[in-house]
């Protein structure tokens, strides 16, 4: 049984300043600007399991923004490392988490 609700989400190693920290890291945010990308915010909703001994697997990008984002955001998420399992009664669960992932795109100064 995959649970969507649960006492205890999965989680980022470290919690979410590890998680920003990661994405920070890893994540190729120049990457809507360099495919031509109107300045703005670019969202991917990407949904993944967290097994009960924390590997990602299922990785799914629930919708496209363009210019990259999606392929970037899901390499990003297949990449890292694993996370912390959901709890549910005491127990490690098998998780489907939703994570959005976002890509900033600045106005070019004049």
């Amino acid at each position: 049984k995959v649970f969507t609700t649960v006492q205890i989400p999965a989680e980022f190693p470290g919690g979410l300043n590890s998680w920003m920290k990661y994405l920070q890291r890893n994540l190729n945010s120049s990457l809507p600007v360099d495919n031509g990308a109107p300045a703005g915010k670019y969202t991917v909703i990407v949904s993944f399991i967290v097994s009960k001994d924390g590997t990602i697997s299922e990785v799914v990008a629930e919708n496209d923004p363009g210019y990259g984002t999606k392929a970037e955001a899901l390499r990003v998420i297949t990449k890292g490392p694993n996370w912390k399992p959901a709890i549910q009664n005491g127990r490690t669960v098998i998780y489907r988490h939703k994570q959005s992932i976002t890509f900033q795109v600045a106005e070019d100064l004049p």
